[in-house]
């Protein structure tokens, strides 16, 4: 058994750099062949209509009823 355990934990040393090495290829290519088309289309396009909305602005004058001061010392 004691053979087996340092069998193990030299793998585990070969191990990590290896799964290290695969985790950033696997993730590299994933970026390049999913993300980036990805982000090239919504550069051209404009899917969630951002950019095509009117400028206007949600501002309303208030006017406010009671003009006077007596006016206003009666809220009801």
């Amino acid at each position: 058994m004691d053979f087996l355990k340092k069998l193990w934990r030299a793998w585990l040393k070969i191990a990590k750099p290896i799964g290290n090495f695969q985790s950033q290829v696997i993730l590299s290519i994933f970026y390049i062949i999913i993300l980036s088309p990805l982000v090239i289309y919504f550069k051209i396009t404009d899917p969630l209509t951002i950019k095509s909305k009117p400028k206007r602005s949600n501002f309303s004058p208030w006017n406010h009823p009671k003009e006077t001061l007596q006016e206003a010392r009666r809220q009801y």
